[in-house]
C-alpha cells in the first residue's frame, strides 16, 4: 500500500522549495522540478525508515 501526501511547491528563477503539509519535518530543495520531487520521495522514505525503527506506526509512503 502507498500512501500519498501533498508537497507544497513554491520556486524563481534560481530554484524550487517545498515541504509537506502532513508532516512538518520535511522541507527540501531542488534546482529542478524532477530534483524537488526526487529529494521529497528520498526524505519521506527516510522519515518512515526511521519511524519504523522507533516503533512508530507508519505506511510505505510516496510523493504525486
Amino acid at each position: 500500500m502507498t500512501r500519498k501526501y501533498s508537497l507544497v511547491i513554491e520556486g524563481d528563477e534560481t530554484g524550487y522549495s517545498a515541504y509537506v503539509p502532513e508532516l512538518p519535518t520535511i522541507l527540501v530543495t531542488g534546482r529542478s522540478m524532477d530534483e524537488l520531487t526526487a529529494r521529497a520521495s528520498e526524505a519521506i522514505r527516510f522519515l518512515a525508515a526511521k519511524s519504523a525503527t522507533c516503533r512508530i506506526k507508519a505506511r510505505p509512503v510516496g510523493v504525486y
